[in-house]
């Protein structure tokens, strides 16, 4: 008698169909995953980025300016800049270090609500904002329009509200 070992079409065709549901179930779940993700990196990448701009301003002793996007835009912005302003004139020297800054792709800064400066926070070198800023908001989105929300207080601390 002639014995072969292996599978049939037949059941190698339902093994496909069963992992085709179980693949179709999953996908939605993963998208929501991976979105709802996305949007704590955001989160976790803008209130460290805040804090090494506090702390550079104490360390370096020099005053240290995070602009949001290009100026006067305020909204649906997808990068920063960190600009540690060692001489003090608001304007990027060559010799000054400056940092640029990406969020992750499918997010954005939906609105930089910002007390006094539009678009930018300033720390001076005590690690508090500038004198007369009162802080503000930065609300970020992922790519389904799914909303969160940081606080910049007037000492210069970064929390969720």
């Amino acid at each position: 008698m002639f014995r072969t070992k292996g599978f049939t079409l037949v059941e190698l065709m339902i093994a496909l169909v069963v992992a085709g549901i179980v693949l179709a179930y999953g996908m939605p779940a993963f998208a929501h995953y991976r979105n709802s993700m996305l949007l704590r990196e955001v989160n976790a990448q803008l209130l460290q980025d805040v804090r090494r701009a506090r702390q550079l301003a104490v360390t370096r002793r020099a005053p240290v300016v995070m602009c949001f996007g290009a100026p006067p835009s305020t909204t649906n912005i997808t990068s920063y800049t960190i600009h540690v302003d060692t001489n003090g004139d608001n304007v990027v020297q060559s010799s000054e270090s400056r940092t640029f800054r990406t969020l992750p792709s499918g997010t954005r800064l939906t609105s930089v609500d910002l007390t006094t400066q539009v678009d930018s926070l300033t720390f001076d070198i005590s690690g508090t904002l500038k004198l007369g800023s009162g802080g503000g908001t930065l609300i970020f989105a992922n790519a389904v329009g799914k909303l969160d929300t940081l606080a910049v207080s007037a000492a210069g601390i970064c929390y969720r509200p």
